[in-house]
């Protein structure tokens, strides 16, 4: 007797941003919707707003001090923090006014509120943001970037970095950072590259596919007409961090073993299941791996300064007028 036939797939709806009919649905792990209308790439089911705002609370950050690293890896964070405020005061000498849109810990709004910024953060874990609070006296927004209840024309500068590919509805925080910014202000954005051969190779099992953390799925090409059509100019690309690009390199190097991926990355963590890891010996086995490949890591990561094939994007925008 024949088995029954495996049920069917669901329908595939429009584009949840542009309406296109035309949608794929990638498999292999969560399944992932590609539109060739507008270029983006997103969860099919993005999981209620519940549960993803949970995901970052009293596991995520640490209570007291808003840590998510062991101490040597946040010290690291804070070095690459004095570097992104380096990057901004390059484009916005200052002092001026900036909006740090997950603004993680509150070093970089700290850091240029020493400058004589003006500055606000937005959070949504309730844990960073108390410690940000407590331990660098600075003012974080606990919500959705779409919630902030200021008026319009509030800030000379927004900063999104890493935080675009977590919301649903990316075009939606766009329009509110235009209408916060001043005329002619400055949007500094950075997202994870989906367009490279790693993705397209390791799929699910790629470092920045992080489910169900990421809902969006970036590409050069999709990021540049998402800014178009929310009223941005992109004055300025880039397509290499020296925070991120080569240890996404080396952490997919190391994905391509068995087993679950982003073993290394996750033991550096603070949580129980970082701790955890720490004591299996295949966590030692992947460290002493990443000694090895770190220098060619770092090596194919550098080719991003020459060819746009980096792992992560920054973009440069300006509020168009209007």
């Amino acid at each position: 007797m024949s088995s029954p036939p495996p049920p069917a797939a669901p329908p595939i709806e429009p584009c949840r941003f542009c309406g296109s009919d035309r949608v794929d649905r990638r498999e292999g792990g969560p399944a992932v919707l590609s539109c060739p209308g507008c270029g983006l790439m997103y969860l099919e089911n993005i999981p209620p707003a519940a549960e993803r705002e949970a995901l970052y609370q009293e596991e995520y950050y640490r209570g007291d001090t808003g840590a998510r690293f062991l101490g040597v890896f946040e010290k690291l964070v804070a070095f690459f923090r004095r570097l992104r405020v380096r990057a901004i005061l390059g484009h916005e000498p200052g002092p001026a006014s900036l909006l740090d849109v997950g603004c993680g810990r509150g070093m970089v709004i700290e850091m240029l509120q020493k400058r004589g910024w003006r500055v606000m953060g937005t959070q949504l874990s309730r844990t960073a943001a108390e410690a940000a609070r407590k331990q660098r006296n600075v003012e974080v927004f606990v919500g959705e970037l779409t919630d902030l209840p200021l008026p319009d024309g509030s800030f000379r500068v927004i900063l999104i970095s890493h935080v675009l590919e977590h919301v649903p509805r990316p075009d939606e925080y766009l329009r509110r950072a235009r209408s916060l910014l001043e005329e002619n202000g400055l949007l500094v954005i950075e997202v994870p590259n989906h367009g490279g051969l790693a993705f397209r190779i390791l799929r699910h099992r790629h470092f920045c596919f992080d489910y169900p953390n990421h809902l969006i799925y970036f590409t050069p090409s999709s990021l540049t007409a998402l800014l178009q059509r929310n009223g941005f100019k992109i004055e300025r690309s880039s397509f290499f961090s020296l925070e991120y690009s080569p240890f996404t390199t080396l952490q997919n190097m190391l994905n391509f073993l068995p087993g679950e991926p982003n073993r290394l990355y996750r033991s550096f963590m603070t949580t129980g299941e970082g701790r955890l890891l720490r004591t299996s010996p295949v966590t030692w086995l992947h460290a002493v791996l990443a000694c090895v490949l770190a220098a060619p890591a770092l090596l194919v990561s550098l080719a991003a300064l020459i060819v746009p094939v980096g792992n992560t994007m920054r973009f440069i925008c300006r509020r168009t007028r209007g």
